[in-house]
């Protein structure tokens, strides 16, 4: 039972929501702006309201893996893992070509289901970068990919302050670790084929999560 909750959890989490939301708009968010399946692109080139919704059902993704398992008694590993595989199913997506969003919403609804106060925390540099935005003018673009990234790795450093290593303090740097996977090989190819240095294009991907087509202003930011 432990490893089908973890194949439907990693299934599950393969369906796109914000590319269904796009669809019926008639838009292909693989076309369209930064060209990412996440709510962030599907705000930019649908609308607010959608993009909203498409980030909060990719949230639910990584809260219902951890939630439902809870409810059905399986054991806290089994349920960190159900976690993990949402937040796998969002950025190699079965439905996508293995070739999905980010998972920052998917990585924060885990969080949240896996230690609501150390969420929180994560929750600090996000709300800090998304009020400069509001309040900054010109509004600053490099605040925002930062910030998740510090709060991803805020996750795990506030449990094992707390607790030490634990399961779920283990499960953070995971999760954290996917993160910066997915940063650093998503569409990397296309990248590596512009000749610029590779050093520059992994410091824009680690840091600020973007391409070096974005760099050049030939894909949106």
């Amino acid at each position: 039972m432990d490893v089908a909750a973890v194949v439907i959890s990693y299934l599950v989490s393969s369906v796109s929501f914000p590319w269904l939301v796009a669809r019926a708009y008639g838009v292909d968010l693989r076309t369209v702006g930064s060209r990412k399946l996440g709510g962030s692109n599907l705000a930019k080139t649908v609308g607010l309201v959608p993009g909203v919704a498409g980030g909060v059902l990719d949230a639910a993704k990584g809260l219902t893996a951890v939630l439902v398992t809870r409810a059905l008694g399986l054991p806290l590993e089994t349920q960190l893992a159900c976690g993990i595989a949402a937040v796998v199913g969002q950025m190699w997506p079965l439905f996508h070509g293995f070739d999905g969003g980010r998972a920052n919403a998917t990585g924060w609804g885990f969080a949240l289901a896996a230690d609501p106060a150390a969420a929180l925390v994560m929750g600090v540099p996000l709300s800090l970068s998304l009020a400069a935005r509001t309040l900054v003018r010109p509004v600053p673009t490099r605040l925002l990919p930062i910030a998740s990234l510090v709060a991803f790795a805020l996750f795990p450093a506030v449990i094992w302050e707390a607790d030490g290593v634990t399961p779920t303090a283990v499960a953070g740097v995971v999760v954290l670790v996917l993160v910066m996977v997915r940063r650093l090989t998503a569409g990397i190819r296309a990248d590596v084929a512009t000749g610029a240095p590779l050093g520059r294009i992994l410091a824009n991907r680690a840091l600020l999560d973007r391409s070096e087509l974005q760099v050049r202003g030939l894909v949106d930011i």
